[in-house]
């Protein structure tokens, strides 16, 4: 009986010819290999993708190499040993956004060390009904809400979801179509300054300059200068012979000037203001306080209040989205993924109730950095061997844990310190606060001391304070 013949079959080739777009990932998941049918769908050539590492985040307006690459990013539990199937949303070429679920399979060595994994796009008219990965569950949330914001308003870059949301997003819409004056209110950390950042986008000057005054880290005579002047500026201006540039008021390109803080305007700089607005330059506005009150107490002029606030957007705190944190938290961190560093993948169940429970008085700012510190303490941030790990409820903080715990019990009662110590104490303090009150703004901090600037710059320098600028309103 003659030896049977080798056979002539290769898997390779048959997923190469098949319908079913298909890739290969390595064991540090970058993609190998991808047939035709996996081209045709993305719009992009094979060459332009391998040897791009998956990472774990959705897609953005990229468009480039990495953002479509983390659209194929596997699920923890595949990493672990398991089939998986989750659904994804791939940003074409063309930009066109499409809907597909993906099925993974892990291939093991005999030693058990992960060789690598196989994918399958499949169609997906339900994203959620083709998801079995629970790791992948919030992502595909997300995923969802970002593709129905798109296709209703027309950008993806507000995330939030119910009615309350959708009137701001209907809002920023209006707001972006028209050169009305607008007045953004809402809480400390609500995310003010970037709802001004896309309205400018959106609108028909997205291409003209945006200029920002921080009303409270300016003072008010630089303040004055930068918005009116045009002489030359005095020889220790924070910004040097750059401020000796026209007033911004006079600029004839359909420039936006968003002036922050607008509470802490001057009376006298409101007056110029409203009397300087011709049309010429777009006027947006926010601010953390109360404009009605602050009208009341003559803080604020009618005349200016009336004149800024035509259009007029309220932002909620984060206590009143409540149903919206795990999406936000998602949002940041995949923000987080994609700056590179340890991957994580999602939360675990007390995660999410840890987050969901707490009120959030910092808002938005408080939950993205509350991500970020729980991202950064996750496993070896270059390890692709090992699956990517949920952010659980001990890398969060005890306070929004909700657990006082043993490290927050009363300490021993300490030796009475050194004057000199106390004082040194109070002086910190002091520079601390007077420096979160000026907005990292030195000459204003000095102002509130009342010391010299250069008294201040050395006692900072002497007690090793930071003096880093202050994040986004």
């Amino acid at each position: 009986m003659p030896p049977p013949r080798a056979s002539a079959f290769r898997p390779d080739q048959l997923w190469r010819s098949a319908r079913e777009p298909m890739f290969w990932l390595d064991s540090d998941l970058r993609i190998i290999w991808v047939n035709h049918a996996w081209e045709g769908l993305t719009g992009h050539k094979a060459e332009s993708i391998l040897g791009t590492v998956c990472s774990s985040y959705g897609p953005s307006e990229a468009g480039d190499a990495a953002d479509l690459a983390a659209s194929f990013t596997p699920p923890s539990e595949v990493l672990a040993g398991r089939a998986a199937t989750s659904s994804t949303l791939i940003l074409r070429a063309s930009g066109e956004r499409l809907w597909r679920g993906v099925a993974f399979w892990p291939f093991r060595g005999p030693d058990g060390a992960l060789l690598g994994l196989l994918g399958q796009v499949r169609e997906a008219d339900d994203p959620s009904a083709v998801v079995t990965s629970q790791s992948h569950r919030l992502r595909v949330r997300l995923l969802e809400l970002r593709q129905a914001l798109y296709k209703r308003f027309g950008f993806d870059t507000l995330i939030g979801a119910g009615p309350a949301h959708h009137r701001l997003l209907e809002q920023v819409r209006v707001a972006s179509s028209s050169r009305a004056p607008t007045l953004i209110v809402g809480e400390p950390g609500t995310g003010k300054r970037h709802v001004a950042r896309v309205i400018h986008q959106l609108g028909a000057a997205s291409g003209s300059p945006l200029s920002t005054f921080d009303c409270q880290a300016l003072p008010a005579d630089v303040l004055e200068r930068e918005l009116f002047a045009t002489a030359e500026p005095a020889a220790d201006h924070p910004r040097g012979a750059e401020a000796a540039a026209p007033s911004r008021l006079a600029a004839d390109d359909g420039s936006t000037l968003l002036v922050g803080d607008v509470l802490a305007l001057p009376r006298d700089v409101q007056l110029r203001l409203v009397e300087a607005l011709d049309g010429r330059v777009r006027l947006l506005c926010f601010t953390s306080g109360d404009p009605e009150a602050a009208v009341r107490s003559e803080r604020l002029r009618s005349e200016f209040y009336y004149a800024a606030s035509v259009l007029t957007i309220r932002l909620l705190p984060l206590r009143e989205r409540r149903g919206e944190i795990l999406l936000l938290a998602q949002h940041f961190l995949e923000r987080a993924n994609q700056r590179g560093g340890p991957q994580r993948s999602g939360f675990t169940p007390a995660a999410e109730s840890a987050l969901s429970a707490y009120d959030w008085p910092g808002n938005l700012r408080e939950l993205g950095r509350v991500i970020d510190h729980a991202h950064a303490s996750g496993t070896d941030a270059n390890d692709h061997h090992v699956p990517a790990v949920p952010i659980d409820a001990d890398d969060l903080p005890a306070g929004v844990r909700g657990d006082l715990g043993a490290a927050y019990l009363p300490p021993r009662a300490a030796p009475p310190k050194p004057l000199d110590e106390i004082l040194t104490d109070v002086e910190r303090r002091l520079i601390e606060n007077a420096m979160a009150k000026a907005r990292r703004n030195k000459s204003r901090a000095a102002e509130i001391l009342g010391v010299s600037r250069p008294r201040l710059y050395r006692r900072i320098k002497e007690l090793n304070l930071p003096d880093e600028p202050e994040p986004d309103a």
